[in-house]
């Protein structure tokens, strides 16, 4: 199915979105009524498309990744009520938005609701309701890989395969043909590995870092909608009223939050191959760019 281009909502929308954020100036620098800070940095906020899925009413998207090499964005997403799959996994080429479409495995129930992407092998993880399954984006070829009938919360690849099962109190990594628990906590909802092995992840508890035998507790909000890395390793985590960086310190336990934009409305992030901020309001992608030195916002 193909949704038009409303450029009449999205410019609404893009006024909603900064309104609550426009400051007035002194004369000393030019003022952009469409830019919002970032790390106390302006960035204009540019609408770039909508995103072209079977959403329901109620656009839900869960995450967002990009394959570097083609640069496409893929997304996880919840399809309308009438669809007999509760969760799935679409695609769009940045470069060229009308190369888009959801992965199928033809008349199977996948319920993909979970992904990561390997940037080196270019395959994309995806973690289901019936175990982990692997698309060789080359060849457009999807397989199974690991853990038949297990209903997969959360995936991230680095190196291996790291998961969390449904009902599960752990973090579990597939390593050739051996699985070990890599984490155990409380239940896990969505997580992260940094470069360094440091695992973000939210629980039902609130948002932690882990590393070793330690960990610290870095928010008592358990109801940040996503976490993601920038291409410098660098944490973020959004929530109703903005996006948070993770601050990592070399003794673990000196690690924090901040916020470090206020921009409600946000549904899910990721960063482009520029690390520039692509995020979600409805079906709707934007980027926040960096503007020069004398800009105001």
């Amino acid at each position: 199915m193909i949704f038009s281009h409303d450029t009449v909502a999205a410019s609404v929308l893009l006024a909603c979105l900064i309104v609550s954020t426009i400051s007035v100036t002194d004369g000393s620098g030019n003022m952009c009524s469409t830019c919002i800070k970032v790390n106390a940095t302006c960035h204009n906020i540019t609408h770039l498309f909508e995103l072209r899925a079977h959403f329901r009413n109620t656009v839900v998207i869960h995450k967002m990744g990009i394959l570097r090499s083609g640069n496409v964005l893929y997304f996880s997403f919840e399809p309308a009520l009438e669809d007999i799959e509760y969760y799935k996994v679409g695609f769009v080429n940045l470069d060229n938005p009308e190369l888009y479409g959801t992965i199928s495995a033809g008349t199977k129930v996948m319920n993909f609701g979970t992904f990561d992407v390997d940037q080196t092998n270019e395959f994309v993880y995806l973690g289901g309701s019936d175990g982990i399954f692997v698309l060789e984006t080359k060849e457009n070829i999807l397989a199974f890989f690991s853990s038949r009938g297990d209903s997969i919360q959360n995936l991230v690849f680095k190196s291996n395969v790291y998961f969390v099962i449904n009902g599960q109190r752990k973090i579990t990594r597939k390593k050739g043909d051996n699985f070990d628990a890599y984490l155990e906590t409380d239940r896990i909802k969505n997580f992260v590995i940094t470069k360094s092995d440091v695992v973000i992840y939210l629980s039902v508890f609130g948002l932690f870092a882990s590393k070793r035998n330690e960990t610290v507790q870095l928010s008592k909000n358990a109801f940040f909608r996503g976490i993601t890395i920038d291409l410098d390793d660098t944490v973020y985590a959004w929530w109703v009223d903005g996006i948070y960086k993770v601050l990592l310190e070399k003794n673990l336990s000196q690690s924090r939050i901040e916020r470090v934009a206020y921009l409600p409305n946000i549904g899910s992030m990721v960063f482009d191959n520029d690390n520039n901020i692509l995020f979600t309001s409805d079906r709707d992608l934007y980027a926040l760019t960096r503007t020069n030195a004398s800009t105001v916002c």
